[in-house]
């Protein structure tokens, strides 16, 4: 099926257009079977059946489309050929319309264009940045997260921005030391800007990180700290924090984490009958007699975990204390239990409830990605993708305009006058900048800031950058669009929808609704369509839950008043009441109020995730609706009457022809072979 568009008037009418393919869906399945047989020589998908102005209409195409439409291949070959043939009108109409929209030049519409670009940006984009930006990254994450560093840095941050020189020198020297063989941790405690590097007691103490994995930290330090060999030190090099130099101690597989839950007793200076009591315990477990959530609940003296029968969640192994993680070493199989082992909290059963294995890159890809979202080497990995689409198609800029228009010194100068700049445009805009043959103007730019986050602060410079980037990736986009078969298909029925729509919008449905004489026909034509049935006229009052309408059902048994119940209910902001005319077509939560006398109130009702309180107000005998009551259903079979004619028009303006008779059977009809 065709994609939805974002706007909520294009959403709507191209909804009914791709409708026209799902009704033919429906009508494909639901229509009789033929008892004509076959024909002898059964036609090729290249066979036409049907043409209009210069255009065939392939079985091939036939075929596709009407799968499409019937929900599936096996849907559509339980279809009869007499369904296939009315579909074979149905789909040359829909083909029929867009092409009249075409030719009425309504592709060319401004409106028209934005849509089906922003549609293309959406489709295109993520897929774009997924192949050239995330996925790259995201697989080098993975790959390095199979190992922690245990690594130690020492940061030297540049006291003012043009101080960076000092900032390197100092850093330097420090590298030099520690390849003279001065001891990084003593280095780190008298020189890094670290704040941790002189807290005792704090990750960071005189350096030391510890074990980190990949994700965890800036790029840059990433990079170096897996380059390195354990005892190595790096050069000198830049973050947005500072200079830093690190050294690598250790490497060590990543642990994937595991579930564990645990029964704790504290002995009370008699050690050998906690033991003993955690000995007992463990064999009833063992042999079934008594399980283990049961135990920890009973016994264990955790009050955190021994309420959840022991859990503790997931953790990871090297973050228990040592007696604890070599035990749970030893669990080698799910469900197993080890024995009494002590720590210094006291005396623990351990039970391994799960132990999780390292995720396939696609099952961890979106966790991967939302460690990259927003991150520097996210951004600075799509600002280099546009950057050489920029250098590929060529891009150039009209610094000298762009500094006169905000009356600029220089490109550092903030291009904060910009920001007026669209408000007070008169004429055409200047043209500022180029992508490739596309020409944007100092308006477009001037938009483009107004929708940057810190726009005020934004240099010239920085604007540039931002602008041309951003059209880059847009370039990209498209480009992508256009060679990726499925998105360029997708595209093209996006478009041919939103066409459908504005087709049908002026020729049909804004026609429809103007011509008030062509209504009043239809009205008059038809008058003894437009009746209401029997109806039961009912006071409704919706609430979230039974227990807020059950007071107003006893306010209403009490003295059997309306007016009590419609004062009480206009103050309560949980309550909301309509009238309800019920017919025997109505859902069934009202039809008890059909077999009810007037003035009986019935409920709460269940509807849904809403409870319905229904006083009965009189029953309506059947009647005519008046023009203004059948309104909505005149105007529709108005549109229906214009939406013929307009087919009629259509067909012989383009000389349309179709060939029935060459059309296969479905699978269901086809003959079986003996």
């Amino acid at each position: 099926m065709l994609p939805l568009p974002h706007s909520p008037m294009i959403r709507l009418g191209y909804t009914l257009g791709v409708l026209l393919l799902a009704v033919l869906g429906v009508a494909c399945s639901s229509s009789p079977k033929t008892t004509e047989p076959p024909p002898s020589a059964p036609p090729s998908d290249d066979t036409v059946v049907a043409h209009y102005a210069d255009t065939t209409l392939t079985l091939a195409e036939l075929d596709s489309a009407f799968i499409d439409a019937a929900g599936g291949p096996s849907a559509a070959a339980d279809s009869s050929l007499q369904a296939y043939r009315d579909f074979l009108d149905r789909y040359l109409h829909f083909r029929l319309k867009v092409r009249a929209a075409y030719d009425a030049g309504l592709d060319t519409l401004p409106r028209v264009r934005r849509e089906v670009h922003d549609y293309r940006q959406e489709r295109a984009r993520p897929q774009l940045l997924r192949e050239e930006v995330y996925e790259p990254l995201a697989r080098t994450l993975y790959e390095r997260r199979t190992q922690a560093v245990d690594v130690s840095h020492i940061l030297i941050r540049p006291a003012s921005s043009p101080d960076t020189l000092t900032a390197y020198r100092t850093a330097q020297a420090i590298a030099d030391s520690v390849g003279q063989g001065v001891p990084f941790g003593d280095l780190a405690l008298r020189n890094s800007d670290a704040p941790a590097a002189r807290e005792e007691g704090r990750r960071g103490y005189r350096g030391r990180l510890g074990y980190v994995q990949a994700g965890d930290i800036a790029k840059p330090f990433e990079d170096r700290m897996y380059a390195l060999s354990p005892g190595e030190t790096s050069d000198v090099f830049r973050t947005k924090f500072g200079y830093h130099i690190l050294k690598v101690h250790d490497r060590r597989p990543a642990e994937q984490p595991i579930e564990l839950a645990h029964l704790l007793r504290r002995p009370q200076g008699d050690s050998a009958a906690t033991r003993r009591l955690l000995d007992s315990l463990r064999t009833k477990i063992l042999d079934g007699t008594l399980s283990f959530a049961a135990a920890a609940r009973e016994y264990s003296q955790d009050p955190q975990s021994a309420s959840k029968g022991g859990a503790l969640g997931e953790v990871v192994p090297r973050a228990l204390p040592s007696p604890l993680r070599e035990t749970v070493a030893t669990l080698d199989s799910v469900g197993a239990v080890s024995e009494s082992v002590q720590s210094r909290f006291g005396y623990h059963l351990l039970k391994l409830i799960d132990r999780q294995q390292r995720p396939s890159f696609d099952e961890a890809y979106s966790d991967l990605k939302d460690r990259l979202v927003g991150r520097p080497r996210a951004e600075q990995r799509t600002a280099a993708l546009a950057r050489t689409v920029r250098t590929e198609v060529g891009a150039s800029t009209d610094t000298t305009r762009l500094l006169a228009t905000a009356r600029a010194a220089s490109a550092d100068s903030l291009a904060r006058p910009l920001l007026t700049y669209a408000d007070t445009l008169s004429g055409a805009a200047p043209p500022a900048a180029t992508l490739g043959d596309s020409v944007y103007t100092i308006d477009q730019m001037a938009q483009h800031l107004m929708q940057t986050d810190g726009g005020a602060q934004t240099t010239l410079a920085e604007l540039i950058e931002s602008f041309l980037n951003e059209k880059a990736l847009q370039y990209a986009a498209t480009r992508r669009a256009q060679t990726d078969p499925a998105l360029r298909q997708n595209i093209e029925e996006y478009r041919d929808g939103t066409l459908l729509f504005r087709y049908m919008q002026d020729s049909v449905w804004a026609a429809a609704a103007r011509d008030t004489a062509g209504l009043r026909r239809t009205y008059r034509q038809n008058r003894t369509k437009y009746q209401f049935p029997e109806r039961v006229r009912t006071l409704a009052l919706r609430a979230p839950a039974d227990s807020v309408l059950r007071p107003y059902a006893t306010l209403y048994g009490r003295d059997s008043s309306v007016t009590a119940v419609l004062d009480a209910a206009a103050t309560d902001s949980l309550i909301s009441t309509d009238t309800a005319y019920v017919t025997d077509r109505s859902a069934d939560v009202y039809q008890s109020v059909r077999a009810a006398a007037d003035g009986e109130a019935t409920g709460p009702l269940a509807q849904g995730d809403e409870w319905l309180f229904l006083i009965r107000d009189a029953r309506l005998p059947p009647r005519p609706m008046q023009f203004e009551e059948a309104r909505s259903r005149v105007v529709q079979d108005h549109q229906d009457r214009l939406e013929q004619r307009v087919l009629r028009r259509l067909r012989e303006r383009y000389d349309v022809e179709t060939f029935p008779e060459r059309l296969r059977p479905p699978v269901s009809d086809a003959p079986t072979a003996p």
